[in-house]
């Protein structure tokens, strides 16, 4: 078996799990995102592509992954899982081979937990399985395991430190090939072959580069624009080990900046270093936020801030790297040694033809808050 904790790990976080279940009144769950799958038994593939479950019963008995016979391999080497019911896509409907597995589990007429805020369960695979299975009361249980991967073990952060490293060489790469002439997918490309040259791996987001009057779109993937003397050039990554994401983003310019560039990158630059001390053990989730507005409103800036300050990150695979936790007002959370999330005050100025990103990974320790970067918050100014 190829796992990266111990089967001691997995057996706790089942047990976690269960606790959480038992405190739902829950008889069994079935879960469908890949990075839950992953978290608690291991399986990593596409396979989630295709229907997939995991079906945990309250009791001690071992969980049951539903998957594709192509999946067959990667299950048996990537996992500690012997409970499996392969179906043939060509022969077999999927979520009727699902439907069967929660019975067998003896769930056919229980309160059953379901992941429905998710990519991974189309609304006609829902009316399916609730056609298949009308006896079930099903209950909306999508962030019970996320939340349950808020706060993280020394070994997690530890894979996720090796993140923030392989994220940091591979900016530097970005940045050392940064010139004019060179386009904004050849950028994106070097970013991709740097963090692979460093260990990381595929990332739940592939590395965006936007220049120029497109650097305020903050989340374009890169495009054929080339870069001239003078642009604005965002980059966003993420270094990977083991699935467990640690994210950067840097602004540079070619050329000495504009007057007004400069004021809002250094302005920008005060806000990061504003939001990550306030990520402090015991402050409300929203503390980062109110930080950083306070700094970017010396300049009215806070309007210009299209994106939340920042949110939980670790285990993610495609299409997205956000755990439940986001740094928001309205937000109940409270920060916590062992989290570890993003903190990202992008601008957007449209009407001035340009936009700046900023962004670590923060690990909030007894200590304090600490970025997972060694990269400092200034504008990078390439000669």
């Amino acid at each position: 078996m190829e796992l990266a904790f111990t089967l001691s790990t997995y057996d706790e976080r089942l047990t976690r799990t269960r606790a959480r279940m038992g405190a739902q009144s829950l008889d069994g769950i079935v879960l469908t995102m890949p990075d839950t799958i992953h978290w608690l038994t291991g399986v990593s593939s596409v396979g989630y592509l295709w229907p997939q479950a995991l079906v945990v019963g309250a009791g001690a008995g071992e969980p049951t992954l539903v998957t594709r016979t192509t999946e067959e391999p990667c299950v048996r080497r990537l996992s500690w899982l012997r409970s499996v019911r392969y179906y043939d896509i060509a022969a077999e409907e999927p979520i009727a081979v699902i439907a069967e597995a929660i019975r067998a589990a003896g769930l056919g007429s229980a309160t059953v937990g379901l992941d429905l805020d998710t990519f991974t369960l189309s609304p006609g695979g829902w009316d399916r399985l609730r056609t298949l299975l009308p006896e079930v009361t099903w209950v909306d249980t999508s962030m019970l395991v996320p939340e349950e991967r808020l706060v993280k073990s020394a070994d997690e952060l530890a894979y996720q430190h090796q993140a923030a490293r392989i994220a940091d060489h591979a900016m530097n790469e970005v940045f050392a090939a940064l010139r004019p002439g060179i386009s904004e997918v050849e950028l994106a490309g070097i970013a991709a072959a740097a963090l692979g040259a460093a260990g990381g791996e595929h990332a739940a987001i592939p590395p965006m580069v936007v220049t120029g009057e497109r650097s305020a779109l903050v989340h374009a993937m890169a495009g054929r624009r080339t870069v001239a003397h003078g642009d604005v050039v965002c980059v966003e990554l993420a270094g990977v080990v083991n699935r467990y994401h640690a994210v950067l983003m840097r602004s540079a310019v070619i050329g000495e900046p504009s007057p007004r560039v400069r004021e809002v990158a250094d302005c920008l630059e005060r806000a990061t270093e504003a939001a990550i001390a306030a990520a402090v053990p015991g402050a409300p989730a929203h503390a980062p936020d109110t930080a950083c507005d306070d700094v970017l409103s010396e300049l009215g800036l806070v309007a210009n801030r299209c994106h939340r300050i920042g949110y939980s990150v670790g285990v993610a695979y495609p299409p997205g790297w956000l755990e439940p936790m986001t740094l928001v007002a309205g937000d109940d959370h409270v920060i916590t040694p062992g989290m570890s999330f993003t903190i990202e005050p992008n601008l957007a100025l449209l009407d001035e033809g340009f936009g700046l990103k900023m962004g670590d990974t923060v690990l909030c320790t007894p200590e304090g808050p600490r970025s997972l970067s060694a990269l400092d918050h200034a504008l990078r100014v390439i000669a």
